[in-house]
């Protein structure tokens, strides 16, 4: 039996739905209800649990939650047994959340991102401020996005001394090394595969050296790296050269 087989037959309107499948929309009409409704209350809990922990609407959170009348189709049934349609609904839809002001760097300025924020309960989560997926306090969360945000200023800032730096320091050695070729590059801590910035000097011949920036107010103060020397040395011309070097 086809779907078609399932509804009555109207010569003017078309087809029309079978008890069961009037119940079936009802149904649906009835759950978009309840789940603007409960999307609501949680929405306006979780505002009420950040308000209470210092969280400014506007200036820290948002909300662009919203419940609007929708008319559109809609697909019921299932095809593994031909029972599936469609139908014309008008129902309740609810749409969108609260969102943490979350600071990212883009373009090499600091800028806004809309991070959701869920609740459970009484404790609230946001994971693009935390390192772990779990819910936190609401005070807690509070402190947590006031540092990641504080952070994110800061590590723009030392992006631009260190840019400042890498600069100077490839200017400085390309006047020493005129021959050489003089650039900034990339590597990687091994355990946590965070990458820093090196200056790297690779000579005519292929040997190269790379150093890291200094610390602190003192980033142009580069430290030795890594070394790779193209030509291999033997080991008579190891001991001649070792045989040479001064006492201490």
């Amino acid at each position: 039996m086809t779907n078609t087989e399932t509804m009555q037959l109207d010569l003017f309107n078309g087809l029309v739905l079978t008890t069961e499948q009037q119940e079936e929309i009802n149904n649906f009409i009835n759950k978009q209800a309840k789940r603007a409704v409960d999307s609501q209350d949680n929405v306006n809990r979780t505002m009420l649990l950040m308000d209470e922990a210092g969280f400014v609407q506007g200036k820290d959170y948002i909300s662009n939650f919203e419940v609007h009348e929708v008319t559109k189709e809609v697909s019921f049934g299932y095809s593994y047994n031909s029972t599936n349609y469609e139908h014309e609904v008008t129902y309740m839809n609810a749409v969108g959340g609260v969102y943490l002001k979350v600071n990212i760097i883009k373009d090499n300025k600091i800028k806004t991102h809309n991070a959701s924020v869920n609740r459970e309960y009484s404790k609230i989560m946001c994971t693009s401020v935390t390192e772990q997926y779990r819910y936190y306090k609401p005070s807690s969360l509070y402190t947590k996005f006031n540092e990641y945000n504080e952070r994110k200023v800061n590590e723009l800032a030392r992006t631009n001394k260190e840019s400042i730096a890498m600069d100077n320091v490839i200017t400085k050695f390309r006047k020493q090394y005129p021959e050489a070729t003089v650039y900034a590059s990339t590597d990687y801590y091994r355990r946590s595969y965070q990458s820093f910035p090196i200056v790297k000097v690779k000579f005519a011949s292929g040997s190269e050296v790379s150093f890291t920036l200094g610390y602190g107010d003192d980033l142009e103060n580069v430290r030795f790296h890594k070394k790779y020397d193209a030509v291999s040395e033997s080991t008579e011309a190891l001991m001649e050269r070792f045989n040479n070097q001064k006492a201490k």
